[in-house]
């Protein structure tokens, strides 16, 4: 079996090691530790693939925010167990693969059976779709989601879909096992938020809803739990809601009350059509002169009045690869209230390295009204980006203290906290390095706590001996750091 499964490894491996720099969870170290060691940690990894002793010890969970209030659980795997959960997938995507129809965006396995298709670019295609779809006929649009879809997907019901589309008996009963360990370890339920591979298993569970609207003939589209049935009669369109939302129950799901709309027409363009951000683009790609105005103008409009998310991370993106700094005011007065989108503004601060100074202000500015709430994720994007940036501050790292010393806070903020603080070290910072690497209790801790004594020059040589020649989770990074590497910024 763990033959046949080698070259899922392989994929598995390469898709998230290039892709750490798109990762909801980036890594403090990219990675490098493992992608050092890689045959040593790729025969642990089909060790336990052929075993069947798969599945996760322990999951933590990380709340990712999704708007200024509400957060997505994501789980936080072990590089090992991700790429056991991750092969196992790839290895039944392409039977998963040939049920879906051209009606699904989301997870698809690309035409070569190797890779995936970019979920960017499958989102603008699938928008683009219902663009045609309407502009055909006067049709109107019902729309729905799944409350909270990953969470309650039943792994029991999943067992059976996985059986029925073809998979070996070996891989059922691995991934299954897998599902059930990872629902024991954490406080999630259903399958694991984050990797590609859920989005697989996710398309597969709703296979009897896009049957059902495929059969009774209505134009569709969908791109994970988002669902959008078109139809020029409104009671048609609100049948096939109630009979979608029956499918659904039996599945043990719900739909979002909330996002279960059907709009007429107008509304309907409206909803899909971005008219304005395609002739942006195009003015942009053939070098229209007055692209960065309308550019500059969508973005005002956007921060105005009720905030379009949509529109400013379009915007920003846009603005920072023109170079264009007329954002910068608005971005550095709201790292706060648009915490939840801090990975794209401190993108945009980053095209503008000759600002640093403003830009350390911001984050320490920021960084003191978060102190006692709960904004982990804020404090680990600005020590990322302050770690990458080279903002060095001793009011930064007085806080990064703080933050690797508060065992309440969630691990990735202390991790971060612990890279800025190597990089940023006094001689007397090195030596409570080590005496904090002393008191910590949690693995991915002490492991950026390694990294840290080694960027500030205060680990010994026998220590990363002695770990290296260990069983110990932190021997891959011991390894690596006794190579005596330049070690890249976190991404």
């Amino acid at each position: 079996m763990a033959r046949s499964v080698v070259p899922y490894l392989d994929k598995a491996w390469s898709r998230l090691y290039k892709g750490r720099g798109q990762s909801e969870i980036p890594d403090v170290i990219n990675l490098a530790d493992v992608n050092s060691s890689w045959p040593e940690f790729r025969a642990g990894v089909r060790a336990s693939l052929k075993s069947g002793q798969v599945g996760p010890d322990y999951v933590e969970i990380i709340d990712a925010p999704k708007n200024p209030f509400a957060v997505r659980p994501i789980a936080r795997l072990t590089v090992h167990d991700r790429l056991v959960y991750d092969t196992l997938v790839f290895a039944i995507a392409s039977l998963i693969e040939s049920e879906l129809r051209e009606s699904v965006f989301s997870a698809r396995w690309g035409d070569d059976g190797e890779e995936f298709w970019s979920p960017v670019n499958s989102w603008v295609s699938m928008q683009k779709r219902g663009v045609e779809i309407i502009s055909d006929d006067p049709f109107q649009l019902a729309r729905t989601d799944i409350v909270s879809f990953y969470e309650h997907i039943d792994v029991s019901t999943l067992a059976i879909d996985i059986q029925a589309v073809g998979a070996s008996e070996a891989i059922t009963e691995r991934l299954v096992r897998y599902l059930r360990m990872f629902q024991q370890s954490s406080h999630a339920w259903g399958i694991p938020q984050g990797p590609d591979a859920s989005g697989i298993l996710a398309n597969i569970y709703l296979l009897p809803v896009d049957e059902f609207v495929h059969r009774a003939g209505f134009a569709y589209l969908r791109y994970s739990d988002d669902m959008m049935i078109f139809d020029t009669d409104r009671e048609s369109l609100r049948n096939a809601l109630l009979e979608i939302n029956s499918i659904l129950r039996s599945r043990r799901l719900s739909m979002s009350g909330a996002k279960t709309k059907i709009y007429d027409h107008r509304e309907s363009v409206t909803q899909l059509e971005d008219l304005e951000k395609d002739a942006i683009n195009y003015g942009i790609r053939v070098g229209e002169s007055n692209a960065g105005e309308r550019l500059y103008k969508l973005f005002t409009e956007a921060v105005e009045g009720p905030q379009r998310d949509r529109d400013v991370k379009f915007a920003l993106f846009r603005m920072g690869r023109l170079k264009d700094d007329r954002a910068l005011p608005w971005v550095l007065r709201n790292l706060k209230e648009n915490h939840h989108l801090a990975s794209q503004l401190l993108q945009y601060l980053e095209c503008f390295p000759e600002r640093r100074s403003a830009t350390g202000r911001a984050f320490i500015s920021t960084m003191q009204l978060i102190i006692d709430h709960k904004y982990d994720h804020l404090e680990q994007r600005i020590l990322q980006a302050a770690t990458r940036q080279s903002v060095h501050s001793p009011t930064i790292r007085d806080m990064a203290w703080a933050i690797l010393q508060d065992k309440n806070k969630s691990n990735l903020p202390r991790e971060f906290a612990a890279r800025y603080l190597g990089r940023n070290s006094t001689v007397a910072d090195g030596q409570l390095l080590r005496r904090q690497y002393e008191d910590e209790q949690n693995v991915n801790v002490r492991r950026a706590l390694l990294v840290a004594m080694y960027e500030a020059k205060s680990v010994s040589r026998g220590l990363l001996r002695s770990l290296a020649s260990s069983e110990s989770q932190l021997s891959w990074v011991s390894q690596y750091l006794l190579k005596e590497p330049y070690i890249p910024l976190p991404r």
